[in-house]
């Protein structure tokens, strides 16, 4: 069992978080300012929901006496202006990374995409991204990329925004993308920095700065490290959103709860409008519960009602309720330890499921394995999916 530690004789504590995410984001908007931070966890190993359920608090945030008053000023200014930003994030919710759907030739078949988009509003999402990586979007041409982007934003008609990757090495290439997307009525460009070869800070800001001066409409910035080789600093994503007015939000692609603490807490208190998105679904209740917006769960495209209901249960205050369905899915984080790239598994599940008839993809990505099928076929019976 935890030994309770007592409160040091020259320490003061100056805010009790509710949950371990809130401790993690007041220690870090303190740190950055300079003040020493303890954070004091009131758990103990095996009754942590019970401990917190009781007494409705998970820890302290602790500082030395000399640092107390200025402390507390900071945390009340920061929590006060994540109250006041939620409702005026520009996207929110969950939007889920649309795959894109080939005929048995290898096409783009329009009509099963055009059925997918149904499905997606019909599950309830807030809104859609087309052509990120669940997209595909590095396995079409331009103008496939272009007709595509066109095929999304007319089907959707208005009902949810519509979010377009414009993914690509070369920042003439995302820039002409960017334009098309402004051009065809979409709600936001989606841009990731130069992956292929490791860019420095100053690649990343000509980069995305370039494509955020070509159009008017919001730019978030996807951050994959796994993809672009390197993680994007929250200083850096910082700077981009105040250099840059329409540099409204982020997709974090990143299993690291940590960088997305520090990027909310950095923006919002600043800039609320800009929309701080999880892209592992398993991040959605930690990012909201952080003061973020909600995620871009590519699982959404076979279950979207799985991460809506948590988004929902969320923001009706039901926060018991979230935690509960958040737990009862964390197996499908498997998912992503299956051997093939995630769009392949997500379209192995749509066939699954009968969403669609066969899980078409495009060299040279591999099709799942037999074993694999398998191994898919189980965590969605266990899911309730199947």
């Amino acid at each position: 069992m935890r030994r309770w530690i007592p409160l040091p004789d020259d320490y003061a504590r100056v805010h009790q978080a509710v949950s371990e995410s809130e401790a993690l984001l007041v220690q870090r908007i303190l740190e950055d300012t300079g003040i020493p931070v303890l954070v004091r966890s009131r758990q103990v190993p095996g009754y942590g929901e019970v401990i917190r359920g009781a007494i409705g608090v998970w820890g302290d945030i602790l500082v030395p006496k000399a640092y107390e008053t200025e402390a507390q000023r900071y945390v009340q200014e920061h929590l006060r202006a994540l109250k006041e930003s939620t409702s005026v994030a520009r996207f929110s919710g969950v939007i889920p990374p649309l795959v894109t759907l080939f005929d048995e030739g290898g096409r783009i078949d329009d009509a099963a995409s055009e059925r997918q988009i149904e499905f997606l509003i019909a599950g309830g999402v807030h809104g859609i991204l087309a052509l990120g990586s669940t997209g595909e979007a590095m396995h079409l041409s331009a103008d496939e990329r272009r007709e595509f982007a066109r095929l999304v934003v007319r089907q959707v008609n208005g009902r949810v925004p519509v979010l377009v990757g414009c993914l690509s090495t070369s920042t003439d290439e995302a820039v002409a993308l960017a334009r098309h997307v402004q051009e065809i009525g979409a709600d936001g460009v989606v841009v990731i920095p130069p992956y292929y070869w490791s860019p420095n800070d100053t690649a990343i800001e000509t980069h995305i700065g370039a494509v955020a001066r070509a159009v008017e409409l919001p730019v978030l910035i996807y951050h994959f490290p796994a993809v672009i080789g390197r993680i994007i600093p929250a200083p850096l994503v910082a700077k981009l959103a105040q250099v840059h007015a329409n540099v409204l939000g982020i997709k974090e692609t990143i299993d690291s709860v940590s960088h997305i603490h520090e990027v909310i807490a950095r923006l919002k208190p600043v800039k609320p409008e800009f929309s701080v998105l999880c892209g592992f679904e398993f991040h959605l209740l930690n990012t909201l519960l952080s003061g973020g917006d909600g995620a871009i769960p590519a699982i959404a495209n076979f279950a979207p009602q799985l991460s809506v209901a948590v988004y929902e249960a969320y923001r009706k205050g039901r926060i018991e309720e979230a935690a509960a369905l958040m737990r009862a899915r964390l197996e499908l984080a498997t998912l992503y330890q299956l051997d093939a790239p995630f769009f392949v598994v997500v379209k192995e599940a749509m066939a699954i499921l009968g969403l669609i008839p066969k899980p078409i993809i495009r060299a040279p990505a591999p099709p799942l394995t037999d074993e694999g099928r398998s191994r898919l076929r189980t965590l969605l019976t266990s899911a309730g999916l199947l």
